[in-house]
């Protein structure tokens, strides 16, 4: 198979990352401000629960979609594909019976919102399409696809949310929210399944799932962790604190998400390549495409955290600027799992996917356990010291077991990713000591654009 340019992938994804990034951007505060911190707060933790069925009750059977790639023929993968969505559907479909005859018991005796359980439901099975349609595009190398699919989900929600919490009365706004994602995900989420299944025409094979679930349980439960990583300082922050907080948190936290998304968008370009490198043998060119990458996203990092004040007081109300600080720590967080990323990829590729479920479980447990113990001293920064030191954590333990548990052949050594790290420690330590004074920052910035984009035009290459 001739691969498809690097170059063109991955302008198409960061396309759709600015695009995107962008929309999401001018939403932020007008959901923010539209909704106030309580009702802000109280969505952010309904989309945590979304996110934990869609991650838990489809068994992640799409996870399997790269590996598939390597084992089964190209001619077979529209089957392979159509018969794992179903198998995701049909799991997800039971679990969610399970639940629903669980609360009408338990809801005798406890005062449960049987109508924002439903919509949960509806809605985490509607994302899961819209994910496993996003891996099947990515290592079809289809980042077009991906682009229309992304920016129509995202348009149609914020329009319809936007009016819908225009008619709900104030104490309850968050349903305005949470019925335009629903229905907006449960629509697209139908068009995918349908489309797939008619094109891969194949509901149930033996062969396909037996090959499928021992890979993705474990990998359910990598994601799960990740899940409690990511989620658990929100729902402890509303325990211990109050929904309020949640709200100032999470939007901090959406902030620093920006990073994050460049980054997905950067490993959706890399991640199929690099496999395709791997199974053909050329780990010159990983190692000489993995310092480009390495180098690139560490001077987008170092950026974003320079410039992150001034953006995020424009981004966000004055009632949200506690958070302001937060968002440094959040791009540490960030750069952590950009670094945990290679790792992770090697064990996925190489089938390994209970190794991976096991890293991230310890990474998740040392979160929880610190969370509790610095949100009690030090608030909602606790929640992000915690979290930021986690995410460490998860790039050792990764390392750790890709290196010595994988045939021992890691292509990537813990020196390559030593001068980024103290790099953007460098450049939080610095936000730090300028905080007063943005010329001086926005002026490092604009040396490190000129400076990456010289370096770009000079290979011809992103990375």
């Amino acid at each position: 198979m001739a691969i498809i340019s690097e170059n063109k992938v991955t302008i198409l994804n960061i396309s759709s990352t600015i695009i995107l990034q962008g929309l999401t951007f001018f939403s932020g505060p007008i959901f923010s401000s539209m909704l106030g911190p309580d009702n802000y707060g109280i969505v952010s933790i309904y989309l945590t629960w979304v996110s934990l069925a869609s991650t838990v009750f489809t068994l992640q059977a799409g996870s399997t979609l790269a590996i598939a790639r390597s084992n089964f023929p190209m001619e077979r993968q529209k089957e392979y594909q159509s018969s794992v969505l179903s198998l995701a559907t049909i799991a997800y479909s039971v679990f969610s019976v399970i639940i629903l005859l669980g609360i009408a018991v338990i809801s005798k005796h406890y005062t449960l919102n049987m109508l924002l359980i439903f919509c949960g439901l509806l809605h985490g099975w509607g994302m899961y399409c819209v994910q496993f349609a996003n891996a099947k595009f990515t290592y079809e190398f289809r980042a077009d696809k991906n682009l229309i699919l992304s920016v129509l989900i995202l348009l149609l929600s914020i329009v319809l949310s936007v009016f819908l919490i225009k008619l709900i009365p104030t104490n309850e706004k968050y349903w305005g929210r949470v019925v335009g994602l629903t229905v907006i995900y449960v629509i697209v989420g139908i068009g995918i399944y349908i489309g797939i299944c008619r094109t891969g025409k194949v509901i149930y094979n033996k062969n396909y799932w037996v090959f499928t679930l021992p890979l993705a349980i474990p990998t359910m439960f990598h994601l799960l962790a990740n899940l409690v990583l990511n989620q658990s300082d929100k729902l402890m922050i509303q325990g211990m604190m109050n929904e309020s907080d949640v709200g100032i948190y999470s939007l901090a936290c959406s902030f620093g998400a920006v990073l994050n998304t460049i980054w997905s968008a950067l490993n959706n370009s890399w991640v199929p390549f690099y496999y395709e490198y791997t199974r053909t043998d050329q780990i010159d060119k990983i190692k000489y495409h993995a310092k480009n990458y390495i180098e690139l996203f560490t001077i987008i990092a170092m950026g974003f955290i320079l410039l992150s004040k001034e953006v995020f007081h424009i981004y966000a109300s004055r009632e949200f600027w506690e958070g302001t600080d937060l968002v440094p720590l959040f791009a540490i967080g960030q750069y952590f799992i950009f670094m945990y990323s290679f790792p992770v990829n090697y064990e996925f590729y190489n089938k390994k996917t209970k190794l991976v479920a096991i890293g991230t479980i310890l990474a998740a447990f040392c979160n929880v356990t610190m969370n509790f113990i610095l949100i009690k001293c030090i608030g909602i920064k606790g929640a992000v010291v915690a979290t930021t030191l986690s995410f460490g954590l998860q790039f050792i333990f990764h390392y750790i077991l890709a290196d010595k548990t994988i045939l021992g052949n890691l292509p990537f050594r813990l020196k390559e990713f030593i001068p980024g790290f103290i790099a953007v420690c460098c450049s939080f330590c610095l936000y730090w000591v300028t905080r007063e004074f943005w010329m001086i920052r926005w002026g490092i910035g604009l040396i490190l654009a000129i400076f990456l984009l010289t370096k770009i035009v000079k290979r011809k290459e992103i990375f």
